[in-house]
């Protein structure tokens, strides 16, 4: 637009073409001549800013009211009380209450303000100020806009102190990861699932099998165990790894060059990882457990992130698996609370257990022909067709023998852990997890591999805590590398702990406590009511009664006192060798 006008501006004000220029920069604009000189004017005044602020107020982003009129009126009341602070003061104080409050864990804008105003309300009490003053603005009302406005860049860092799951799910900016490039068998996860398809056992009873599953990520291959288990039992270490070595010996993309496993307590990988383990040295693999940094990057088992969805693959997976499971008219959904069933008031139809299995066997291979659009690093093709495609680039699987699958060799001697070191046959190991650790270990060291190495298990053998080496010495200057995962983590965890540090700090709420019954006067009010209390007066035959108990308690109390005197007396006599006559011997005995 001011290109257009630019003409128009050179031109004298007097200019005798000056109507006609206006008239075709008017045509021009779809705009009438007035329009046109009433931009031209504003260009000349303004320039081109002036011209992209038209339609905008010029007040445009400034706030009406510092906070809000109601504090502001509070505020300057206070300014005029109490001179100590200005309003500008004031303001900032407000300001940062309400920002701590927001990382102190505040549910709502007006929580917010319920405990910004006793912080203040609190500071300026203890700095001084008239209580009237600080008790008004207890009664301020809460400025929505201006409180949310502040929660918007606050409330996140409050959240973190309390709620990691909100954080990770709402703010915690994902790591984008492709399974582009990857050959078959070249990273295998593995999980458990249960199959939600009822199954009749061998005694009649009815059942639920769990699946031991294991998906190649770069065909997106599923190789399926399905286990009957009697009532009480769970999937243990033998299912696992029975169900691993079928996977080594007859799955198409073979042997896993790497494992990605579920963390969870509830699977028990961990004991499964000893048999991992020793049939990984069987085939010249090196695991690492949790100890990433230890061990070659294509020898290591992986582990998932406990509680983040988003590092499984598999559970998408199983996700996927459902529609193709749903085609058994048996099948029962996710949730067993509320089955479906195909007539109401009737349960559930279990089938037999060697029925469903064959037939998930031939729905898995429906599904391994399936092309697959959706999967970013499928390309659009089927499993099938992508281990066609390596096959065809010059990849072969590679297969291990059963009878090398029933073979893992380790010497297992127990040492205690001096300084993060442990030493067997005179060469001493060092690792990151024996840090932490204090007491006795089990060091297991393979005897078949080339590469120099242990492993390191609980006291009791039955927990791999990680890997070890022979200890070296490292440069001053050589750094460690760290995942984008968890670069992101900690970029995350320092952006929240600078928002903490800005705002203050959390609100201690523990201090405020009882802040908003002082102010408010609760112990005057409570000592205005004891001030006037009106005791009640027992009635007359209650006092009657109270004087009846005195009177024989008084007379109690002198029938005791003659009695004594009456024994003191009979002791003196004795005393002085004069015999008691009969009514007094009898009257002693008495007690009298």
């Amino acid at each position: 637009m001011f290109l257009l006008l630019k003409p128009l501006l050179d031109l004298p004000e007097r200019h005798k073409g000056r109507r006609a220029m206006a008239e075709s920069i008017a045509q021009s604009l779809d705009r009438s001549v007035a329009q046109v000189y009433r931009l031209a004017e504003i260009a000349r005044d303004g320039g081109v800013a002036a011209l992209a602020r038209l339609g905008q107020r010029r007040d445009r982003g400034q706030a009406r009211r510092l906070i809000s009129g109601p504090w502001l009126a509070w505020a300057q009341d206070a300014a005029a009380q109490w001179a100590a602070e200005d309003v500008p003061t004031l303001a900032t104080r407000m300001r940062d209450a309400v920002r701590m409050a927001w990382v102190g864990g505040a549910p709502s804008d007006r929580q917010c303000w319920l405990k910004a105003t006793a912080k203040v309300a609190r500071d300026l009490m203890e700095l001084g100020a008239p209580r009237a003053v600080c008790a008004s603005l207890l009664s301020v009302p809460c400025p929505r806009r201006y409180v949310g406005a502040e929660g918007q860049h606050f409330r996140v860092a409050g959240r973190s102190l309390r709620d990691g799951k909100a954080i990770y799910d709402r703010h915690l900016t994902p790591v984008k990861r492709t399974a582009a490039g990857l050959m078959p068998g070249e990273l295998v996860c593995g999980d458990i699932t249960p199959l939600d398809i009822p199954v009749l056992r061998e005694d009649g009873s009815t059942a639920y099998a769990r699946l031991v599953a294991w998906h190649d990520v770069a065909t997106n291959w599923l190789w399926l165990d399905a286990v009957l288990l009697d009532k009480g039992q769970g999937i243990r270490r033998e299912h696992v790894a029975a169900s691993y070595a079928r996977m080594c010996e007859r799955a198409p993309f073979g042997a896993p060059r790497r494992l990605y496993l579920d963390n969870g307590s509830e699977y028990q990988w961990d004991e499964m990882l000893v048999a991992c383990k020793r049939l990984a040295d069987l085939t010249g693999q090196q695991f690492a457990f949790e100890e990433a940094a230890t061990t070659a990057a294509d020898r290591q088992v992986v582990r998932s992130i406990p509680f983040r969805p988003r590092a499984k693959r598999i559970e998408g997976l199983f996700g996927n698996l459902t529609d193709w499971l749903g085609w058994w008219f048996g099948y029962v959904g996710g949730n067993r609370i509320t089955k479906k069933v195909a007539t109401l008031g009737k349960g559930v139809q279990p089938a037999a257990f060697e029925a469903v299995k064959d037939w998930l066997n031939r729905t898995l291979a429906d599904y391994h022909v399936t092309p697959q659009p959706g999967a970013e690093h499928m390309g659009g093709l089927s499993p099938q067709q992508k281990l066609t495609q390596a096959l065809e680039s010059g990849w072969r699987p590679w297969k291990i023998d059963r009878l090398t699958l029933a073979l893992a060799f380790a010497d297992y001697e127990v040492r205690r852990v001096n300084r993060g070191t442990v030493s067997v046959d005179g060469v001493t190991y060092s690792g990151d997890c024996l840090m932490a650790i204090e007491g006795r270990v089990t060091v297991a060291v393979p005897r078949i591999l080339n590469e120099t190495g242990a492993y390191i298990l609980d006291a009791q053998g039955r927990r791999i805590l990680g890997w070890v080496e022979p200890e070296k010495t490292y440069g001053i200057t050589d750094p460690a590398g760290a995942k984008e995962a968890a670069r992101r983590r900690q970029a995350l965890n320092v952006l929240l702990a600078e928002r903490i540090e800005q705002a203050g700090g959390p609100l201690n709420e523990a201090a405020l406590a009882g802040t908003r019954a002082e102010l408010l006067g609760l112990d005057a009010t409570l000592d205005q009511a004891e001030a006037a209390a009106q005791w009640v007066q027992p009635s007359a035959e209650v006092l009657q009664l109270h004087e009846g108990i005195k009177a024989a308690r008084a007379r109690q109390i002198e029938e005791i006192n003659r009695r004594m005197e009456v024994r003191m007396t009979a002791e003196k006599l004795n005393r002085l060798g004069v015999e008691d006559d009969e009514e007094t011997r009898l009257a002693r005995e008495m007690g009298l």
